[in-house]
């Protein structure tokens, strides 16, 4: 349930974010002046916090547990992605002359990749709640498959007869006879 909200919430807020980056790409956008403003780039980062911070949460924390156990997984690259995203990009908006000149856009600003934060975040989100639920159904089909045990089998001896025993008191080697019909 959390990371299904986690995931709400970042989807929510991820679609603009994402929608604002590429709107470049969309020709005849009628907004696309403000979108290369530095409002729009705030708007970006205030959009994206919640998604990697908050959101992400949970992500980050895999991450550092795979770096600090030194067992590193599939949440230790996405860490990696995050961070150089996420880091980036608030660099390239609160310092963009740290950015060097060769990276920087046709007009000097420092590129932004608050949507690839977001939507990367968003997607491993997805894949989580998608996860969650798959196991939940496997849970209940082990009960369902776990409630079709017999509480008895009938052990068959030398002789060909058999009796019904407790599941318990079967050993390695013991012959069983499974009529048809039965568990």
């Amino acid at each position: 349930r959390d990371m299904e909200k986690r995931f709400g919430a970042a989807l929510l807020l991820t679609v603009p974010v994402f929608l604002a980056s590429m709107a470049e790409m969309i020709p005849r956008v009628p907004f696309h002046r403000f979108l290369e403003s530095p409002a729009a780039r705030w708007a970006q980062f205030f959009l994206s916090v919640p998604v990697v911070l908050w959101a992400g949460a949970p992500l980050w924390a895999r991450a550092a547990r795979s770096v600090l156990q030194r067992h590193l997984n599939m949440f230790t690259l996405i860490g990696l992605g995050l961070g150089a995203a996420y880091g980036q990009s608030v660099l390239a908006l609160l310092r963009p002359q740290w950015i060097p000149a060769s990276l920087r856009s046709h007009d000097g600003a420092a590129p932004l990749y608050f949507e690839a934060a977001a939507v990367i975040t968003t997607l491993v989100l997805l894949g989580q709640v998608l996860e969650g639920r798959a196991r939940g159904k496997t849970r209940g089909a082990l009960r369902t498959l776990l409630a079709l045990t017999p509480k008895t089998a009938r052990r068959v001896d030398d002789q060909g007869n058999g009796e019904d025993v407790p599941l318990d008191e079967l050993r390695t080697g013991d012959r069983l006879r499974v009529r048809p019909g039965e568990k």
